[in-house]
């Protein structure tokens, strides 16, 4: 008896690994962009507003520290992420130049709210790396710093490894989303 002739399978909506790499690394650039931006404001604003490089370290300053941190680097990038992907576009500007698109598992637009829970853990690891540099830096709470750069780097693998293995994140498990190639954003998964 002939066998049936094979089936093709439809195209999948994984992205490529290049495509998710070069995606990241164009948001990178936006970031790194605005961190110049910061960069450059720190270094005209500090004389102008007679700031000290060096300050002792206390509890309140160290908090304060974090939340300055957080507010000027953390939080614009949770934005500029979430802004981007629950527009029209789906896509920040690296999913748009890498021709990818966030969708909801059924392959349709997410919901704002799955959008802002997927950056949010997205971000998390960024946090607690900035968390962990800034007790180096200062010289307080070096075990504390160690285990929170540790522990990002553990969150940051459990984010990207799935995905450049064409899985999803834990960002994208959590928040019911899935990162696809712009042509086959409705196809089912």
């Amino acid at each position: 008896m002939p066998s049936a002739p094979p089936t093709r399978a439809p195209a999948s909506w994984r992205p490529s690994p290049r495509a998710r790499v070069g995606s990241w690394l164009a948001d990178w650039a936006v970031v790194g962009l605005w961190l110049g931006v910061l960069t450059i404001a720190g270094l005209v604003l500090r004389p102008a507003l007679g700031l000290s490089a060096t300050f002792t370290v206390s509890p309140g300053s160290l908090l304060a520290s974090d939340i300055a941190i957080t507010l000027a680097t953390v939080v614009p990038y949770v934005c500029y992420l979430a802004l981007t992907e629950s527009s029209s576009r789906q896509a920040t500007l690296g999913k748009r130049w890498a021709g990818l698109v966030v969708t909801a598992l059924d392959g349709g637009p997410p919901s704002r709210s799955a959008i802002w829970l997927r950056n949010v853990v997205k971000a998390l690891p960024w946090q607690l790396a900035h968390l962990g540099a800034a007790r180096g830096i200062l010289e307080v709470q070096e075990g504390w710093g160690l285990a929170l750069v540790v522990l990002s780097l553990a969150l940051a693998v459990l984010c990207a490894a799935p995905a450049l293995a064409g899985g999803r994140g834990i960002h994208d498990r959590a928040a019911g989303t899935r990162v696809a190639r712009v042509a086959t954003a409705g196809a089912a998964p």
